[in-house]
């Protein structure tokens, strides 16, 4: 079965038992303090790790993780870990997020801007963004000063390029051409 399929499919039966107990914000905590967790190359190589015994790598999860998550995300990790699958987490915490945007009808956008965005700059751009979507939009931003100025939002499979580099690359074809 392909990674990225089995991510999906523990992060859906994930977001069941989320919806089920009511808490989906708290499922979302809970996976990424694991994913951030998986960033500890130690850490992901003794889970996935197939010499060791189930029994050791628990105790790790246990000794690791502490009480910092729910008992049934430990239960996760561990499951993951039996699987020698643990290294999934970080894709599993994005198929979540995924989810639970769609399930609050909520779209991830990113902005790319050629200085960093004041917050009243990423507000209007979001509301722009929304009006265009017609979905409510959290946004991420980051600087690329290669566009020289404006900015170039990604909507899932929208794009809305106002970027000056795009603008005189724009003219520059114009003059070019004849047009």
């Amino acid at each position: 079965m392909a990674r990225g399929a089995s991510a999906r499919r523990y992060a859906q039966a994930v977001f069941a038992i989320a919806l089920d107990q009511g808490e989906p914000d708290r499922w979302l905590d809970d996976l990424a303090l694991l994913s951030d967790a998986m960033a500890n190359e130690e850490f992901a190589n003794f889970l996935d790790a197939p010499q060791l015994t189930l029994a050791q790598k628990t105790d790790l999860i246990g000794e690791t993780l502490g009480d910092s998550v729910s008992d049934l995300a430990r239960n996760l990790i561990s499951l993951l870990a039996s699987r020698n699958s643990a290294r999934l987490l970080p894709s599993i915490t994005e198929s979540y997020q995924q989810m639970l945007d769609e399930h609050n009808g909520v779209e991830r956008a990113e902005i790319v801007a050629a200085v960093p965005l004041s917050n009243e700059q990423q507000q209007r751009i979001e509301a722009m963004l929304t009006g265009i979507v017609g979905k409510d939009i959290t946004a991420t931003s980051r600087v690329e000063p290669q566009i020289i100025g404006g900015f170039v939002a990604r909507v899932g499979d929208k794009v809305i390029d106002g970027s000056t580099r795009t603008r005189l690359d724009e003219l520059r074809r114009e003059l070019v051409h004849g047009a």
